[in-house]
């Protein structure tokens, strides 16, 4: 396996996140309105790379899905700031935005949501440090 360790990059993500921000970051939960704003961390694909001609791989390229969600009237302003914050970290380890941050339609259309998705490759022996 390549050099990618998601309990340590979800554990960093939620750290960082919650001391930049105040929100309450977890992952794969669909969370209770005392917990909002929420941050949901998911790891949403991890393909491999860089394969050498035994068939071993030298690299992965992990998708990070970061979801926002805050309820009330400045539900969408608060997602927007905390999206934005989340974008900054992200790509202050070297991961590229491939997507949002972006308002999507949630069920309850009382809880605003927004959505990020980002994306690096990870080599073999690569350590998770800021490069910015």
């Amino acid at each position: 396996m390549a050099g990618f360790d998601w309990n340590q990059l979800y554990t960093l993500i939620k750290s960082k996140l919650e001391k930049m921000v105040s929100c309450t970051v977890g992952r794969y939960v669909t969370p209770k309105d005392s917990q909002f704003p929420y941050v949901d961390v998911s790891l949403a694909d991890n393909s491999g790379g860089h394969y050498d001609l035994e068939g071993a791989e030298g690299s992965q390229n992990p998708l990070i899905v970061l979801t926002v969600y805050c309820n009330g009237a400045s539900g969408d302003g608060k997602c927007y700031s905390i999206s934005e914050k989340a974008k900054e970290l992200m790509l202050s380890y070297g991961f590229r935005c491939r997507g949002g941050p972006m308002k999507v339609d949630n069920v309850d259309p009382s809880v605003a949501r927004w959505v990020g998705r980002y994306q690096r490759v990870i080599g073999n022996d690569d350590e998770l440090m800021q490069v910015n």
